[in-house]
C-alpha cells in the first residue's frame, strides 16, 4: 500500500511540477504588456508596458526585460516593507508606512497623505504584475476617504493613525492630494470606471478641490487647504507639471494651463537670479519675484532654502513634462541639472550629496536614493548622459533605505523603465 501511496505522490509532483511550468509559460506570455492584453482584474496597461518615450533614452547596458524584472522586483520589496493594511479603526484600509517631519497633535503617525498618492500610483502601474493590486488600491482609496482634511472633505489630512480621532482631524498637504487625483486617471485608464469606485468621478471631484483649495488667484500652487489663495509661497516638488496636464485632459479647464505656463516662468526667474550654473531650486519659494524662503520656514528643518529633501524630488516632475507631453522647458531645466551633477559628481551617481546650496556647494554628506534616482530621471533627455543613466540605474536597483527615499526611487524606476505610461 505503501508503494501505491508513493506512486500517486509523485505522480500528483509531476502533474503539480507541469502545472506550475504551465502557468509560467501562461504568466510569462501575458507579462508582454502589449496595450489590449486583459489579465484577471481587468487590466488594460498590464505591467510592464515599457513605453519609449520620444526623445528620451534608457539605460542601454541591459534588455528591456531585464528592466522589467528588476522593477517588478522591487516592488515586490516595497510593497511587503511598507504596504499595510493592519488599520482596527478602518477594517479594509491600506496605508504605505512611513515617517513624517512636523507635528502630528497628539497621534501616533503611520504615513502621510504623501505616502498614499506614492502607493496608489505605483500600485496601479503596477497592476498586472501584482494580481491584487485593484484590491490595494480601492483599499488605498479608502483611506484616502475616511482621513479626509479638515478644511476640505474632497482632499485627504496629510497624517495617517490607528484612530477613528484622527479621520478629518487634520489639514491637507498639496503633494498628496495631486498625485491621488492623479492615480484616480490612471486607475480609470487601467481598470474602467465601472466598479466599486468610480475613478474618473473621484478623480474629477478631487481635482475641483485641488483647483479650489490649492491653485491662488496668480496661478500658483500653495502648500494645502489652510494656505492662502492670494499669496506666492510655494513648494517646487509640488510642481507636478505632467499631472496638471492629465487634469486639463479629463476637465478641458484652461487654468491648468495657465498654471503650467507660470510655474515654468517662476522656475526660469528663480534659477536666472540663484541657480543659473546648476539650474537647482529651493524647496520653499516665496514672493514675487520667487526668492528662496528663510531657513526653517514653516518650522520644517533649517535648510529650506536651499536644494535638499523637498526639492531633491523636483527633476522627475520636470521631466516627465518633456518625456509624456513634449514640452522643451521641462527637458532644458532638466539637462541643465543633468550636466551640472555629471560634473559635479566627476559621473559617479555614488558621489551624489543629499543637499546642496543653489551654487551646487555641497551641503549634504552621502548619497541616498531620493537625490540620486531624480538626477539619473533627469539625465534621459540626451543620449550624451547614456554612461550616466547607466551607471545610475544600476545604483538605484540596489540601494534600499526607507520609505521616502524607496518609495520615490520607485517612481523613478517605473519612468526610467517606460513603465510610467501617459495616461
Amino acid at each position: 500500500m505503501r508503494h501505491v501511496i508513493r506512486k500517486r505522490n509523485i505522480l500528483r509532483s509531476r502533474l503539480t511540477y507541469l502545472s506550475l511550468v504551465l502557468t509560467m509559460i501562461i504568466a510569462s506570455i501575458g507579462m508582454t504588456g502589449m496595450p489590449g492584453t486583459t489579465y484577471a482584474a481587468g487590466e488594460k496597461k498590464p505591467f510592464p508596458q515599457q513605453v519609449n518615450y520620444p526623445g528620451v533614452i534608457k539605460p542601454n547596458h541591459i534588455t528591456q526585460a531585464q528592466m522589467n524584472r528588476e522593477v517588478s522586483g522591487y516592488y515586490d520589496c516595497w510593497k511587503s516593507t511598507y504596504l499595510k493594511h493592519d488599520l482596527s479603526s478602518l477594517p479594509g484600509g491600506y496605508y504605505v508606512k512611513g515617517d513624517i517631519t512636523g507635528d502630528a497633535e497628539g497621534f501616533e503617525p503611520l504615513g502621510t497623505s504623501e505616502g498614499q498618492g506614492y502607493g496608489m500610483i505605483i500600485t496601479v502601474l503596477m497592476a498586472g504584475h501584482d494580481t491584487n493590486a485593484r484590491t490595494i488600491y480601492d483599499g488605498l482609496f479608502k483611506t484616502v476617504r475616511a482621513y479626509h482634511s479638515s478644511g476640505n472633505p474632497a482632499l485627504m489630512g496629510w497624517v495617517v493613525a490607528d484612530d477613528s480621532a484622527a479621520q478629518g482631524h487634520f489639514g491637507s498637504a498639496t503633494d498628496g492630494d495631486l498625485d491621488i487625483a492623479y492615480s484616480l486617471i490612471l486607475a480609470d485608464r487601467q481598470w474602467g470606471s465601472g466598479g466599486t469606485v468610480n475613478y474618473l468621478a473621484e478623480a474629477k471631484k478631487m481635482i475641483s478641490a485641488i483647483k479650489s483649495s490649492y491653485i491662488t488667484s496668480n496661478n500658483g500652487i500653495n502648500l494645502g487647504d489652510w494656505d492662502s489663495k492670494s499669496g506666492y509661497d510655494t513648494r517646487p516638488s509640488d510642481w507636478m507639471l505632467s499631472h496638471l496636464r492629465a487634469y486639463y485632459d479629463v476637465t478641458g479647464d484652461q487654468t491648468w494651463l495657465n498654471v503650467i505656463n507660470n510655474l515654468y516662468n517662476k522656475y526660469a526667474q528663480f534659477s536666472a537670479a540663484y541657480s543659473p550654473a546648476t539650474g537647482l531650486i529651493s524647496d520653499f519659494v516665496v514672493g514675487n519675484p520667487p526668492k528662496p524662503a528663510p531657513e526653517w520656514f514653516l518650522d520644517e528643518f533649517k535648510e529650506t532654502n536651499e536644494y535638499n529633501y523637498n526639492s531633491s524630488r523636483v527633476p522627475l516632475r520636470i521631466v516627465m513634462d518633456y518625456a509624456l507631453y513634449g514640452d522643451t522647458r521641462g527637458k532644458n531645466i532638466a539637462s541643465k541639472m543633468a550636466t551640472w551633477i555629471q560634473k559635479k559628481t566627476g559621473g559617479n551617481p555614488d558621489n551624489i550629496k543629499d543637499g546642496y546650496q543653489l551654487n551646487g556647494n555641497d551641503r549634504g554628506s552621502y548619497a541616498t536614493a531620493v537625490f540620486v534616482a531624480p538626477f539619473i530621471s533627469a539625465g534621459v533627455t540626451d543620449s550624451s548622459n547614456q554612461a550616466w543613466v547607466n551607471k545610475g540605474w544600476s545604483w538605484m536597483v540596489t540601494h534600499k533605505e526607507s520609505y521616502f527615499s524607496d518609495s520615490y526611487n520607485m517612481l523613478n524606476l517605473l519612468f526610467i523603465s517606460g513603465n510610467w505610461w501617459k495616461p
